[in-house]
């Protein structure tokens, strides 16, 4: 069975398994780090919400011999284990920083506040341990029914994100070097440059990568407007913060 096929079986399968008060819906979004299709699911009114990679269910499914309908039921069971029409735990509502083009077809059901070219969302973290962080997007009908402004949503979030997900400066050049080190692929003539280049970014201000410690939040490091302000004063010089990747910034002089 094609990629394409399987997408669209497992939707019609999944929404005549959930009836007219769910939504089964596709878009891009960025998973572990990477830009990939996602499927998303959401069941009734302000109930579960619960999304996956279509490309490693399809993968998973293709190795596994799952047929759809197995995929479906996996799926289903995997929904069951969120909170459904539960009051909102104010203390896990966090900041979500998305690229807008990502979010796009969700803004009209969803909070959200816009950020240059960018979307702060808001998520509740429903579930968090070393090995599983599972989070359900805010949208609309959560937020009235939790009776929450926007700038109360906004007042939590700002609360509870760098609480749970402090921001961190680390040397580029350190964190250039340990990504080195961490590459089985890396040469010796690699290692050479990067010391030399090492050496000579000692003579120059300092520049740093700033994040906040999560593949899928790091990005939110940049919404905590007191820290770059700290570093700015500790270093002495006025900072650029450039967008690097979903997971962090570059803080130059």
């Amino acid at each position: 069975m094609t990629y394409e096929t399987f997408k669209n079986e497992l939707k019609l399968f999944l929404e005549d398994r959930l009836g007219g008060n769910a939504s089964v819906f596709y878009q891009r979004d960025t998973i572990l780090g990477n830009l990939t299709d996602a499927i998303h699911i959401r069941t009734g009114k302000s109930g579960s919400h619960y999304s996956a990679s279509m490309e490693t269910l399809y993968h998973l499914a293709s190795i596994s011999d799952l047929s759809v309908k197995e995929t479906a039921d996996m799926l289903l069971e995997l929904l069951k284990g969120l909170p459904t029409n539960a009051p909102l735990n104010t203390s896990c509502i966090i900041y979500q920083l998305s690229n807008r083009t990502n979010v796009d077809t969700l803004l009209e059901r969803i909070p959200h506040i816009p950020f240059y070219d960018m979307e702060i969302t808001f998520a509740c973290v429903v579930e968090d341990t070393e090995k599983i962080r599972k989070r359900m997007l805010i949208d609309n009908e959560m937020m009235e029914q939790n009776r929450l402004s926007l700038q109360q949503l906004s007042d939590l979030a700002h609360r509870n994100t760098f609480r749970m997900f402090p921001c961190k400066a680390e040397l580029l050049q350190d964190y250039y070097w340990k990504q080195l080190l961490s590459d089985p692929d890396t040469t010796g003539e690699e290692f050479l440059m990067a010391a030399e280049t090492y050496r000579s970014w000692e003579n120059f201000p300092h520049t740093y990568r700033l994040s906040a410690g999560d593949y899928r939040f790091g990005g939110v490091a940049i919404l905590n407007s007191g820290y770059p302000k700290s570093l700015a004063r500790k270093e002495g010089y006025d900072l650029l913060l450039l967008p690097c990747t979903e997971e962090d910034f570059v803080v130059a002089p």
